[in-house]
């Protein structure tokens, strides 16, 4: 059985920032960005690792978007816990010994022990007081599902809800892998009246609300178990668009994390034009459920680091404004 201890790790201290640095750069950079991470589990420890490196520049995260884990990790640099977050759930990672108990599974208990972790960690590394005060916009994309025909009181037909929504969401991912348009997903969304939605940092009334959204944004039958409130239902918001770019505005500086180029497929192509997009330079050494790998945990987030750091000329160079650019081609001789 994992152990999931509350212990005490040293205070939190953020990154010291140079504020000259940071004057200098808002001259000629839009040092105030909007930064968006995909969903993909513990994948998502690499878009930290990327925000915290971009935070270390002096840049300002004014607007973030992230989906499933995701979310967690936007709000998480915004609290700005990044390097004690890791550390903690490397520690209740390191105790997990497996994905999947099948004494509990035989009992009729939850057998999959990633909710439980999960929430443990958000709870350690959301800071609401710094979230409100930070003044950052935040968008969180989930599904809602209104069940028709009163399955909210049937168990075989939410079991079946959960079945078809997976099923079309696999095949989708396989052909969008091929490069090709797909609407599986879309379509039993309709046929089970749902929706999308996108919670923003005007329904954070406590940390436990924020919690919920994050969990909402991250349910993915059976590991994380479906998410209701009464009749409304919530599926991971990665079902339908992995990646929010479309909250920001259209002007904005845009960085946005992902882990697949499926995540692309089907987006307005003028929209990722604008848009300074990543993916690992190199497979990322743990998937996306696999709550025992705490090595991978860490080398994920380090990874993040390091990619953004070779990447900082580049970045640097799309966050120019847009009167330095235009300076910078009349000073080149003709």
């Amino acid at each position: 059985m994992p152990i999931l201890d509350d212990y005490e790790l040293p205070s939190r201290k953020p990154d010291p920032t140079s504020k000259i640095e940071g004057v200098f750069q808002g001259i000629w950079l839009e040092n105030e960005i909007c930064f968006a991470i995909a969903g993909g589990g513990c994948k998502a420890f690499y878009g930290l690792g990327f925000g915290h490196e971009l935070k270390s520049w002096g840049l300002k995260l004014r607007q973030v978007s992230g989906v499933s884990a995701g979310a967690a990790m936007v709000l998480c640099l915004i609290s700005e816990t990044e390097e004690e977050t890791v550390s903690f759930f490397e520690r209740i990672v390191r105790k997990n010994p497996r994905n999947f108990y099948f004494t509990r599974f035989f009992r009729g208990e939850r057998a999959f022990p990633h909710e439980e972790m999960y929430r443990k960690t958000i709870r350690f590394g959301m800071d609401f007081q710094k979230i409100i005060q930070s003044g950052a916009k935040v968008f969180i994309h989930t599904i809602k599902a209104f069940p028709k025909d009163d399955a909210h009181k049937n168990t075989f037909r939410l079991a079946r809800l959960i079945a078809e929504t997976g099923k079309a969401f696999i095949e989708d991912e396989r052909d969008r892998g091929k490069g090709l348009h797909t609407e599986r997903t879309f379509r039993v969304l309709r046929n089970w009246n749902m929706k999308e939605v996108l919670f923003t940092e005007a329904d954070f009334r406590d940390p436990t609300v924020i919690e919920q959204i994050i969990m909402n944004s991250s349910s993915l039958p059976p590991i994380v178990s479906f998410q209701n409130h009464g009749r409304e239902y919530y599926l991971d918001g990665g079902l339908t668009n992995n990646l929010m770019l479309e909250a920001f505005p259209p002007n904005a500086k845009v960085i946005g994390i992902h882990y697949e180029q499926t995540t692309l497929v089907g987006k307005d192509p003028h929209l990722l034009d604008r848009c300074f997009l990543v993916t690992p330079s190199k497979p990322l050494p743990i998937s996306s459920f696999d709550y025992t790998n705490a090595k991978g945990v860490r080398e994920a987030y380090e990874q993040g680091k390091s990619d953004a750091f070779r990447s900082k000329e580049r970045i640097l160079e799309y966050l120019k404004k847009d009167w330095v650019k235009k300076a910078e081609k009349l000073a080149r001789p003709s």
